[in-house]
């Protein structure tokens, strides 16, 4: 029995989060696991019925965020990967990652990715992996910044 069978992805699409996904990919392909991968949009975005966003109202196109996601699976076609989108501000994100966990049982490893940022750039920033790794309510991995990134 593997130790983790799911791994929940946080994402904002940048270097980190895209090396954080690869990293979960490779995880869950060795213990069979599933990959939650999920965004939080900022209001006034909309999600629709089929998952993709409308970011702007005004300008009512919907996009799909994962299409470069989607495309990085190719590599590990045998996980599982569920996306989701969820509306809410900024400073909710902490709150609506621990609510995803707290709906599964234990066995679950959040993979997250950070910039490691330091001194006045972080106190400015802040750290959201840290904020995760103190409080989560389960396993943490955080998977750094690519070189060069």
């Amino acid at each position: 029995m593997a130790l983790f069978h799911t791994i929940v992805h946080p994402t904002d699409f940048d270097a980190c989060s895209v090396e954080a996904f690869r990293v979960s990919r490779a995880l869950a392909q060795q213990m069979e696991a599933k990959i939650i991968a999920f965004h939080i949009a900022s209001p006034p975005a909309i999600v629709t019925q089929d998952g993709r966003v409308i970011l702007d109202p005004k300008a009512a196109t919907p996009v799909d965020l994962w299409e470069d996601y989607r495309a990085a699976q190719t590599d590990t076609p045998n996980v599982t990967v569920q996306y989701s989108v969820m509306v809410g501000k900024e400073g909710d994100s902490t709150r609506m990652l621990f609510e995803i966990i707290r709906q599964k049982p234990p066995g679950v490893l959040i993979v997250m990715g950070t910039h490691g940022r330091t001194g006045l750039s972080r106190l400015i920033w802040g750290n959201r992996a840290e904020e995760v790794v103190r409080t989560a309510p389960c396993a943490v991995l955080v998977v750094k910044e690519p070189a060069g990134g």
